[in-house]
């Protein structure tokens, strides 16, 4: 897993946006905190904003947030490096709550680019578990993945249902592969279906493979 975190540590550097702030954002404190390059006191401050009773349902915040933690994990000095080594993933993890406070996707959509560099970031990492045939941690990181789209993606939820039942939880893979199929199946009747181009490589690898194992169930 080490070549794993290596490998997003180097995407962070490829695909991050240096300096960028929130688009659309009003936080001119914290935009300019940002922008110096103050991330520490910039977080700081965000995540005191989302406990404050007029605040904490405001998206800005938690965007902010999930920037100054990947901004931090990018960090040389070795203090900065220890205390936020699980940058990445904090930076994700509060994408997603931006993403839930952010009800009429205005924001979301603004700021795309950063959401992106996460996906592709995130996807790195399933797609690595997933090619080592780590099954179980490949369902847990597309499930973390999927919290960075504003709708819900049943391709991805497809993804998710045949690494379950590889990873034998076969009861809750069933439901997901049946419930993905029947929506990809109404979606497709009504031509809204929308192909995640991220994540839109692994899904012939997921079927390849779930075609070799019921290949294999049924000898």
């Amino acid at each position: 897993m080490r070549i794993v975190y290596l490998t997003l540590f180097i995407l962070t550097l490829l695909f991050s946006t240096t300096n960028a702030q929130v688009v659309g954002g009003y936080n001119k404190k914290l935009a300019k905190l940002f922008s110096s390059g103050k991330y520490e006191s910039c977080l700081f401050k965000a995540d005191n904003l989302t406990y404050k009773k007029n605040t904490s349902r405001d998206p800005e915040p938690y965007l902010y947030i999930s920037m100054c933690f990947l901004e931090l994990s990018k960090s040389d000095d070795p203090m900065i490096q220890e205390d936020y080594k699980d940058g990445v993933k904090q930076a994700i993890r509060y994408a997603g709550k931006f993403i839930k406070k952010d009800k009429d996707g205005e924001m979301y959509s603004e700021n795309i680019e950063f959401v992106n560099d996460l996906k592709k970031m995130q996807y790195t990492l399933v797609k690595t578990n997933f090619d080592e045939e780590e099954y179980s941690k490949a369902a847990s990181a597309a499930k973390k993945y999927s919290k960075l789209n504003r709708e819900e993606d049943y391709t991805v939820l497809y993804f998710i249902g045949v690494c379950e039942l590889l990873s034998n939880k076969l009861s809750q893979g069933t439901n997901d592969i049946e419930t993905a199929k029947t929506q990809l199946k109404e979606l497709t009747k009504s031509g809204t279906v929308k192909i995640d181009k991220i994540f839109n490589p692994l899904i012939s690898k997921v079927f390849s493979k779930y075609s070799e194992s019921l290949i294999v169930e049924n000898k």
